[in-house]
């Protein structure tokens, strides 16, 4: 038995059904938010006409005052949804200062007039996994049949036609699935999840979410999946999905939304074609909050099905999740991945609190552990520098451990290993746990990225640049990639390329710290003294006086002769290191620039012996080249396995 539905709106390829609240593209389901559901009801029932602003919000948001940001907001994500500024096709227009009004052209169903929207009973019952809806054809397709007079020398025709209506049918039926008429699909983009709670504090849930699906895709080395940094930045943007792809070099996107309930996930996911902006799958899941690893797995799985990329024994086996793990645990989890991403001392604080939280509702949740040993790792660096070196790998370094006793598999967590080895100078081992992580996720952008550093410490220039390369291909929108792009230039004495290279990087973001840092230290190498100079003072400005960007600055002023200044920088930093940690490589940069060759092998000393990740660089770093004809820096090469 079938039911029609009537009372409905068509414009363009859409159809939009009050009653239902749905919202269909060429008959796929669009997922909406209510209230921008509501928003496009009233700017359907006046199309044509200006609706004002103040009517548009006291219609959706009946019993609550609202700011027109709020309104704005919708009509900016409505747009993108109905791709506006694809292919010319407008739907909302502003009139300035007073409202929204509808102009494109508008077919409306009422009760009196019959659709072709038919529901079949079989699609009335949804499963679970995926429920797709026929798009109706237009009510001026629909015509009445006349009763006239048989004339048998029309049946060879009618033969004729049946056949070639039944071979068309079998080609776009049955044909049309054949993997050789199937879009070529080799690279993919997941776009932020909406989240649909009406609830901001669940913004982290959501963004979980949308990371767990990267990873899990990213595990298929056959797909080519930007990373997760890269797929933020188009959070919220009003860009069309065509015009996203072709920014990131995609041939499809994945989007959805996100809606928690207490412990019930209801999500809707969504694969389309980026070229023809054409709906490939779609399919709704709705689970336990305790299920929502074996989610995530299933997404990924059915979106490589539609694909057709082939997965592998080894892959499929990391799609599986091995254990259950506690709500608690999982809610933990997505929180610090959260802040760790976020990449700053008090977010990668917080995010040590949300993984220890993890770990204490479930002991042996290998994820937790692997973040924890990203945070420990990350405060130990001298870019951030909140804990000495050797201090923050030992505890990055357990927690690492603990996530492989747990399962060998878990690709993050050999980086973060191959982190501690590289700056402990156990080069072998640091080689074979990059290696180990780029297997078991070959799109992991870090473990590239960080892979490449390695092998320019090593002298391996070429396989370095290969592999910031692909890190760069897979998380094209990284800043600090690019940046460690930059770096890595400059280590291989490339100075014109890395200027070139940290300059767009500011062009981006001007108060980026690690962009200019690096860029003051390749000015110097190049002999810029004066850029060198203007850019440290910026890098000291954005980082609200770092150590690390002090130490830099008086290296710049000392080699250009201006050593009042230099002292002065000098002064501060002894001062500073009463009071907190300071990297000994700052002043081991400020002696270079004074020329005090003894002290500069002094602070040198100390920073060998709390393994600051500077020592690493030593055999290729540019910086140190006034110290290389010393014995005592052969001395320090070879007691670091570099000579």
């Amino acid at each position: 038995m079938s039911s029609r539905i009537k009372g409905f709106y068509e414009f363009g390829p859409f159809c939009l059904d009050p009653a239902e609240q749905t919202l269909l593209r060429e008959g796929r389901p669009i997922p909406l938010r209510p209230k921008m559901f509501d928003i496009l009801v009233v700017l359907l029932e006046n199309h044509g006409h200006l609706v004002e602003k103040e009517k548009l919000m006291n219609s959706v948001w009946t019993e609550q005052f609202v700011e027109e940001g709020n309104l704005n907001k919708n009509i900016s994500m409505l747009r993108r949804v109905l791709g506006e500024g694809e292919s010319g096709h407008k739907y909302i227009e502003t009139v300035p200062k007073r409202g929204y009004r509808f102009v494109a052209d508008v077919r409306e169903v009422n009760n009196h007039e019959e659709s072709d929207l038919v529901l079949d009973a079989d699609e009335q019952r949804l499963s679970d996994s995926q429920k797709i809806l026929k798009y109706p054809a237009s009510v001026s397709e629909t015509t009445q049949t006349r009763t006239r007079p048989f004339n048998r020398t029309w049946v060879p025709l009618i033969v004729i036609t049946i056949v070639l209506l039944a071979t068309l049918a079998y080609l776009v039926f049955i044909g049309g699935k054949r993997p050789h008429l199937t879009p070529n699909i080799a690279s993919i983009v997941v776009l932020p999840f909406q989240n649909l709670s009406d609830d901001p504090a669940q913004e982290y849930f959501v963004d979980g979410m949308t990371d767990a699906l990267i990873g899990d895709l990213a595990k298929m080395g056959a797909l080519r999946v930007i990373s997760r940094t890269s797929a933020m930045h188009y959070k919220g943007s009003q860009k069309s999905l065509p015009e996203i792809a072709r920014e990131l070099n995609v041939d499809a996107v994945v989007e959805g939304t996100v809606q928690r309930v207490g412990d019930r996930v209801h999500v809707r996911a969504q694969l389309i074609h980026a070229s023809s902006d054409s709906h490939l799958w779609a399919a709704d899941y709705d689970r336990d909050l305790r299920d929502v690893l074996d989610l995530q797995s299933e997404v990924a799985q059915a979106i490589a099905g539609e694909v057709r990329i082939k997965i592998t024994p080894a892959e499929q086996r990391l799609l599986v999740p091995k254990r259950i793990i506690a709500r608690e645990a999982i809610d933990n989890y997505l929180q610090g991945r959260y802040f760790l991403n976020r990449r700053t001392e008090q977010d990668l604080r917080k995010a040590i609190g949300y993984f220890e939280s993890a770990i204490n509702a479930d002991h042996n949740y290998p994820q937790a552990y692997a973040g924890l040993a990203d945070c420990y790792n990350q405060l130990g660096t001298g870019m951030i520098g909140a804990l000495p070196p050797l201090e923050a790998r030992r505890t990055g370094e357990a927690a690492a451990r603990k996530a492989l006793e747990i399962d060998n598999e878990i690709a993050e967590a050999h980086a973060a290993l191959g982190f501690v080895n590289y700056f402990n100078w156990n080069w072998a081992a640091a080689e074979e746990e990059f290696k180990r992580s780029i297997e078991l996720n070959p799109n992991y952008a870090s473990a590239h990225s960080q892979y490449a550093a390695y092998l320019v410490c090593r002298g391996r220039f070429d396989e370095a640049l290969a592999e910031i390369n692909r890190a760069q291909e897979l998380d094209p929108l990284s800043l600090s990639i690019s940046s460690n792009r930059g770096l890595l230039l400059e280590n291989m004495r490339r100075y014109e390329e890395a200027i070139e290279q940290l300059r767009r990087v500011i062009a981006i973001d001007p108060t980026h710290y690690q962009a200019h840092w690096l860029l003051a230290l390749t000015y110097l190498a190049h002999g810029q003294l004066d850029e060198a100079i203007a850019t440290a003072e910026k890098a000291v400005a954005v980082s609200g006086r770092s150590p690390a960007a002090l130490g830099v600055l008086g290296l710049a002023y000392g080699v250009a002769g201006r050593k009042h200044e230099a002292n002065k920088i000098l002064n501060e930093l002894l001062e500073l290191q009463k009071q907190r940690y300071i990297t000994p490589m700052s002043l081991t940069f400020v002696y270079i620039g004074l020329g005090n060759k003894d002290q500069a092998f002094a602070w040198l000393e100390k920073a060998y012996e709390e393994r600051s990740n500077h020592i690493a660089f030593c055999k290729v770093n540019p910086t140190v080249d006034p110290l290389r004809s010393d014995p005592r820096f052969a001395d320090l090469l070879r007691r670091t396995g570099l000579y």
